[in-house]
């Protein structure tokens, strides 16, 4: 009985860590973009444009400082995403398997 309370309470509390972690860019200053983008990165943690856009929709921003934030988010995604492909020839092998395994699976 004890074993599903523990791993209910710790199911329950790994997703109001990303809910509190998502609010606390959501109520973050917007005004200096990279600023921004950079909290996003470093809090989330999570590459996907979908997702980041779903965090502007919560700060119900006007579509001009939307599109200024994605510019500076795409442009933070290929910097950060060329830095860590001249990192090493492990993270460039994980990356080929990565390619292998999605070949693999759509055909």
């Amino acid at each position: 009985m004890y074993f599903f309370a523990h791993s209910y309470t710790k199911i329950v509390t790994k997703g109001m860590s990303k809910a509190e972690l998502i609010l606390k860019v959501v109520m973050s200053p917007h005004d200096i973009t990279e600023e921004f983008v950079k909290s996003y990165i470093k809090l989330l943690d999570d590459p996907d444009v979908s997702n980041f856009q779903k965090v502007l929709e919560m700060k119900g921003l006007k579509r001009g400082e939307v599109h200024a934030l994605l510019d500076v988010f795409k442009q933070q995604r290929i910097t950060s995403d060329g830095a860590a492909a001249g990192g090493g020839q492990e993270e460039s092998g994980s990356r080929i398997r990565k390619l292998e395994r999605l070949i693999k699976k759509n055909f």
